[in-house]
């Protein structure tokens, strides 16, 4: 967008410039949509595009920890009743 930013990170390099990637994409997304827009504009639609992601990313990312702590749970249930109170081996894969 012609824009120059120092960037002060901990993350490396490479990581910075995927994340720089990114923003610059999707902002060339938002202004070929829409050719009028002003840079402000494209920077908060860009912002809220990645607010929305990442929100909806944690919800996921929560249901399937929701389903794998239930299934978890479901799995040990099963050990204990079949074990009837013994110790049985697991074996891994």
């Amino acid at each position: 967008m012609g824009h120059n930013v120092s960037v002060l990170s901990d993350a490396s390099d490479d990581h910075v410039s995927r994340i720089v990637e990114h923003i610059n994409n999707r902002a060339e997304e938002i202004k070929r949509a829409s050719k009028n827009m002003t840079t402000l504009n494209i920077v908060v639609l860009v912002a809220l595009n990645l607010a929305d992601e990442l929100i909806r990313l944690r919800g996921e990312q929560e249901t399937i920890c929701n389903q794998l702590e239930t299934r978890s749970e479901e799995l040990i249930h099963l050990i204990d009743r079949e074990g009837n109170g013994k110790n049985i081996p697991l074996r891994c894969a």
